[in-house]
């Protein structure tokens, strides 16, 4: 009993197998009462365990009893409600603090401490970027928090993302490296030659007038010298995040973890992922190992791209082996089964020295391990996923031919080394060499337009000059006020925060509000979640392309307009909200005007519109081409799914998706009921 004890709340391991598995909640409190931050061992790659001191430095900075948990963003342990839970056992009031291992905004809760935390995180979400690292967000949350303004600073960032604001990148990628070395190549040979090439035709012109070879060459030289030298300079970063780089220990740690927990338990459920598997679902799996020819471990662990393994459960199960192989000898042979710590990930078996036929137990296995099909029906409706498959493969191995000593399918390969994987290429590596040929290929060039140039001086200066006026006019045929564009980016930061913003405010709905309504706000709100978060993990889908986005924002528009009006629409019926026709985004439409939108045929028509579009067309009796400026002007556009960055935008309606135009008259309108039925069909909702 002292050795499951331990195993329950100790750091190596995460079940007891006589009491069954605590909570994921009551383990985390047990890990706070130790230390008042905790970094889970699964996320080595960015969080290592040696980061935990400046993260305890940052969360001193608050200024109220802080703990943080930094934690994979996958499993049990990410659901809404632990830091609550967490405190409950805990018993501690303060701030609590929930981080993912990829940065994004922190989950908070406040327990006896007055801070604004929420505006905090917030704020946090909109001012940094997608490439912060998970201590610089908490470092900035800690900032802003006591900055004294966070509640006005999570409000600006909010107007920002709306206006289409994103914050700077704050590091440089491997692309941004391959094109500082590019252009540091160009720059290299470019220059020079270019000086050279430039200062000998202008003395050939002049009739020997002018700088002279001998000593345009030290000038080139010396420009070429300053340019290589001072790039590094420039371009100074060496790495593409800040994260801390993972000691040997770090790495480790989990092996160690979960191989000691496989010594005392052949079933292993992670602390993070208890609750996956109940108490009477583990004992029915140890009974099933227990009677099986051949050792069987079994090992349900968050897999992450963050852990040492980098989320790849074969990896892992070579780490597990290699360390029980050490320490038990033969012993530590046999089949290992990784269970991703969630109903529906996969599940890795791998051979190492059971006598099995390892091709056909593959065979046999092959859809348990990657959707759960086939499972055979164990009596227990409880949290049937994971156990019903683990059984039925437990099932598949006793079943399974004899054969010799087994390896593994295919050696899994190795992981990118977790300390290098970050450092950027020297700025003189991969694309620097094809910089310095399209450096002399550009010179070549850009002699050929000076020495062009320069026989016609005179209109060239002319054409400079008026270059700069012509641009700030939109002469030239480019507006001077562009039409609204609407990046991905802007779409999804937005809709991630109305449709949290959405769903409080239906919660806490009054019940006088008209049954109608009701049923057309959740219809929207059901429709907008089923197409946002098609991943189900309580996300905006980071994939979501931006018509699906924008669909989705629209139907929480109407669904908030809908609350805020609080009485049911009027005669049209609840599903008959129009949407504005020049931007759905702008939510319903009570006013109408005659207009036509881009690339259409036919004469203009009346369309619905919201009031602010309504008062900005034309009055009756202007011409048609100031009408169809406006429009052009105000109409929502979008970047087309797969166009490059450098495509340029289109209407909304010409692009596949809810929001796509069809049909006719009053049946080419958008309305609240045409998007959620074009939502439910395109997802096979019913």
């Amino acid at each position: 009993m002292l050795l499951t004890a331990m195993a329950g709340l100790g750091a190596a391991s995460g079940t007891a197998a006589a009491a069954g598995p605590a909570t994921p909640a009551a383990y985390l409190a047990e890990k706070l009462r130790e230390n008042p931050v905790h970094l889970s061992d699964q996320l080595p790659r960015t969080n290592p365990l040696s980061a935990r001191s400046a993260f305890a430095r940052a969360a001193k900075r608050t200024g109220v009893p802080t703990y943080v948990l930094v934690l994979p963003g996958t499993g049990p342990a990410r659901d809404e409600g632990l830091l609550a839970a967490v405190h409950d056992r805990l018993g501690e009031d303060g701030l609590y603090v929930l981080l993912g291992e990829d940065g994004g905004s922190p989950r908070t809760e406040t327990f006896g401490v007055d801070v604004p935390a929420r505006d905090a995180a917030t704020a946090t979400l909109f001012e940094l970027p997608y490439d912060a690292g998970t201590l610089e967000v908490f470092r900035h949350f800690v900032d802003v928090l006591r900055s004294g303004d966070a509640v006005r600073r999570a409000e600006r960032g909010l107007e920002a993302s709306r206006a289409g604001e994103e914050p700077d990148k704050l590091h440089t990628s491997r692309t941004d490296r391959e094109n500082q070395g590019f252009l540091t190549g160009v720059l290299l040979t470019g220059v020079p030659v270019f000086l050279v090439a430039t200062g000998w035709y202008i003395r050939r012109r002049r009739g020997g007038k002018g700088p002279r070879l001998r000593l345009l060459v030290p000038v080139a030289a010396g420009t070429a010298l300053v340019i290589g030298a001072g790039a590094p300079l420039v371009f100074d970063d060496t790495r593409s995040d800040a994260d801390k780089p993972p000691t040997a220990a770090d790495l480790r740690a989990r092996t160690v973890r979960v191989a000691q927990g496989l010594r005392a338990d052949p079933v292993y459920v992670d602390p993070l992922g208890a609750g996956l598997l109940s108490r009477s679902q583990l004992d029915r799996l140890r009974e099933r190992v227990a009677r099986l020819d051949v050792r069987v471990r079994i090992a349900v662990v968050p897999l992450v791209t963050a852990d040492e393994s980098a989320g790849d459960g074969a990896r892992f199960a070579k780490r597990l082996h290699d360390r029980l192989h050490d320490r038990m000898g033969k012993d530590g042979d046999g089949l290992y089964l990784i269970a991703g710590a969630s109903e529906d990930g996969d599940l890795e078996l791998v051979n190492y020295g059971a006598r099995l036929d390892s091709a056909a137990l593959r065979d046999t296995t092959g859809d348990l391990r990657f959707d759960g099909a086939g499972a055979e029906d164990s009596g227990d409706s409880e949290n049937q996923g994971l156990y019903q498959r683990l059984d039925s493969v437990l099932r598949a191995v006793g079943r399974a031919p004899h054969g010799p000593p087994g390896r593994p399918y295919l050696e899994p390969s190795a992981a990118d080394d977790p300390v290098t994987e970050d450092v950027l290429p020297s700025l003189y590596a991969e694309d620097f060499t094809p910089g310095l040929l399209m450096g002399g290929v550009g010179a070549a060039a850009a002699f050929g337009v000076t020495a062009a140039g320069l026989a016609a001086a005179g209109r060239i200066r002319t054409a400079v000059r008026a270059a700069p006026a012509a641009r700030a006019s939109g002469a030239g045929g480019i507006p001077s006020q562009l039409p609204a564009r609407l990046p991905a980016g802007r779409l999804r930061r937005t809709a991630r925060w109305e449709l949290g913003e959405l769903n409080d405010a239906f919660e806490a709905v009054p019940h006088g509000l008209p049954d109608a309504v009701r049923a057309q706000v959740w219809d929207c709100l059901d429709a907008a979640t089923l197409l946002l978060d098609q991943e189900g993990d309580n996300r905006v889908d980071a994939d979501a392309d931006a018509p699906t986005l924008a669909a989705g924002l629209a139907l929480i528009r109407v669904a908030r307009a809908l609350l805020e009006r609080g009485a049911a629409p009027a005669a049209r019926g609840a599903g008959r909200t129009r949407l504005c026709t020049l931007d759905p985004l702008h939510g319903p439409a009570p006013a109408s005007g005659r207009l036509k939108l881009p690339g259409e045929t036919g004469s203009a028509r009346s369309r619905p519109l919201c009031a602010e579009c309504r008062a900005a067309l034309p009055t009756a009796g202007s011409r048609p081409a100031r009408a169809a400026e406006t429009v052009a002007a105000r109409v929502l556009r979008l970047p087309v799914p797969g166009a490059a960055r450098s495509a340029p935008y289109e209407p909304y309606h010409r692009i596949p998706g809810p929001l796509a135009a069809q049909g006719t008259g009053r049946s080419a309108e958008l309305t609240a009921d045409l998007i959620v039925r074009r939502v439910r069909e395109q997802l096979g909702v019913h």
